[in-house]
């Protein structure tokens, strides 16, 4: 039988947990389901599930530590397998600062200083080290195991598939190995091109916005792998002739991973699958999202945390892949989901979200996305999330919502902040567009735009001054450094943890703009964009305006991207705003 907590009892955990005492009794109530269904979950997991806790390694680098727990995959990157049995050692996880390591003798003191430098070069800080004595034998099959990635076992596997290529269970293993390839890669789609022209059978990743060729397989080996890709998704393996969309689950490390599959028909006689990555653990908090942009995360913290329903729409827009959606769920955690109704229309929907009643719209739906807002406004919403404003009828749609005091959080495609005003403008149709852009411009509360840049690899990145790298004090003044300012420059050789590219994981170059809240100033904004002079918003007395080129600078600043690419980022914008101007 369940205990039952006093009011006083809930008040307390709460606060210990840094929590609303409502949050944890939600969390109560799901752990007692889970128990009766014969599952436990802590109910710490449980808040993370939901959104309502930040986990350690999410709160480390919310303080700017760099604590960061690290699994055995993950060390692996900065100390090799090789240099590891090299040791007699394996490097089992660092959590909280720890370090554990599992030895079969004993543990060399110059090894030691060698396994922490390599953690220290790449940003990990190791406060304390376990070491845990393991029987030989038992050490060895570990360090077998962790020795082999997927990727060498993928070579392997498909040489033996070129062979045998009606082998069901390799074709099995070769796609898990496939996916699990690619997780280690930190890729975020995999792209596979099926031909009967064996050079075009290419498997591709998409590695921190690049495409990388990877394997390149006979059309007897890819036929299988995609027939098997596209049985998993649930979709019409025999079918190449028209577009399809799936999903399909892949257990790795212990963790769950979804893919959203599409197969696409194409010349002469091929086919195309895409698979999105949908890697929950990558999802980013909304502290971490808007950490050097406070900001944006107040005024967008203010919004949605109100109880009134005045109505109001939050625009995220940039080019696609761009992590628009992830920027969307990361406002999504901040609502307080335990007090108000939250509702999503996705096309389809990428991450199941707690406490968040989502709907997949597809191209085989029988409703539309706007069919669906409509419908929703019988529901008794507070929130409505919008994956895409994509057309005529979901922007409209869209923008009734608002008017009828509800907030609306959706993307839209656009080049910058203001750029957004006329992308909604030109899908208003001629009847609508004058009430249309009324309301918008009483409703729109925040436009953000956003691009994702390559950040420089934390372990091999060299520095340099400013003047030395841009050669004149002048030019540092244009971009808007000291000259005796640090800056970072990729290694362009690389490391093992980068791959050898000098770069690893990408940053957001943020751009905000929150237009006046008197309705004056309000009125004026609907005029200019009914002139189609948006660019003028901006001078509106009372709108807050930052623009990307800030963000960049700011990242300059902080040694996070290359400096020669934040200047050429730089020149970039202001190109854009001079083609605006």
């Amino acid at each position: 039988m369940n205990e039952i907590l006093s009011p006083d009892a809930i008040q307390s955990e709460s606060e210990a947990l840094k929590i609303k005492p409502r949050h944890y009794e939600l969390a109560l109530a799901e752990q007692a389901m889970r128990r009766t269904g014969g599952r436990h979950l802590s109910i710490e997991d449980i808040l993370r599930r939901n959104g309502f806790a930040v986990d350690n390694k999410s709160r480390a680098k919310t303080k700017g530590s760099s604590k960061e727990d690290l699994t055995m995959q993950s060390l692996r990157l900065y100390v090799s397998s090789a240099n590891q049995a090299a040791m007699g050692l394996c490097l089992l996880e660092v959590r909280d600062g720890i370090l554990r390591i599992a030895v079969g003798d004993r543990l060399d003191d110059a090894d030691l200083v060698r396994i922490t430098g390599a953690l220290q070069r790449a940003n990990h800080e190791v406060s304390g080290v376990e070491v845990e004595p393991w029987d030989r034998a038992e050490l060895a099959r570990l360090m077998r195991e962790q020795s082999e990635m997927a990727g060498e076992r993928l070579l392997r596997l498909l040489n033996s598939l070129s062979k045998d290529a009606d082998d069901a269970m390799l074709v099995e293993q070769a796609v898990s190995d496939i996916l699990a390839e690619a997780l280690e890669s930190r890729t975020s789609d995999i792209h596979l091109t099926l031909q009967e022209d064996d050079t075009r059978c290419w498997i591709r990743y998409r590695v921190d916005g690049d495409l990388v060729y990877k394997h390149l397989l006979p059309h007897r080996v890819m036929a299988p792998i995609v027939t098997r890709i596209k049985t998993d998704a649930k979709m019409d393996a025999a079918d190449r002739q028209h577009p399809q969309d799936g999903r399909l689950s892949f257990e790795w490390q212990g963790r769950m991973i979804d893919f959203r599959v599409a197969a696409l028909p194409i010349a002469p006689s091929g086919q195309k699958l895409t698979l999105r990555l949908l890697v929950r653990e990558n999802q980013r908090s909304f502290d971490e999202l808007f950490m050097h942009a406070p900001m944006v995360a107040d005024r967008i913290r203010k919004t949605v945390h109100g109880h009134t329903k005045d109505g109001g729409l939050i625009v995220v827009s940039g080019p696609t892949g761009s992590g628009k959606s992830t920027t969307l769920y990361g406002i999504i955690q901040e609502i307080d989901r335990a007090s108000r109704a939250v509702y999503s229309v996705e096309a389809p929907v990428e991450y199941d979200m707690p406490l968040v009643d989502q709907t997949s719209v597809t191209d085989n739906s029988a409703n539309t996305i706007a069919d669906i807002i409509r419908a929703l406004m019988r529901h008794d919403p507070d929130v409505i999330i919008v994956g895409e404003m994509r057309d005529s009828d979901t922007v409209e749609a869209a923008l009734r919502a608002t008017e009828s005091g509800h907030l609306v959080i959706t993307t839209v495609h656009s080049v910058d902040a203001l750029h957004t005003l006329d992308r909604i403008d030109g899908f208003l149709t001629s009847a609508y567009r004058t009430s249309g852009l009324y309301i918008l411009g009483h409703a729109l509360i925040a436009s953000l735009s956003q691009r994702l840049v390559k950040t420089v690899c934390p372990a091999c990145h060299k520095s340099d001054t400013a003047i030395h790298v841009f050669g004149e004090a002048e030019r540092c003044g244009d971009i808007g450094i000291n000259p005796d300012d640090n800056v970072a420059l990729a290694n362009r050789e690389g490391c093992d943890l980068c791959n050898h590219t000098g770069f690893l994981g990408r940053t957001l170059a943020l751009e905000a703009m929150f237009p006046p809240e008197d309705q004056a100033s309000r009125r004026a904004i609907t005029e200019m964009m009914v002139s189609n002079v948006t660019s003028s918003v901006v001078d509106v007395p009372g709108t807050i305006y930052m623009p990307r080129r800030a963000s960049i600078v700011d990242l300059i600043r902080r040694s996070a991207i290359d400096a020669h690419m934040g200047a050429s980022l730089l020149i970039e914008e202001a190109a854009t705003r001079q083609g605006r101007a």
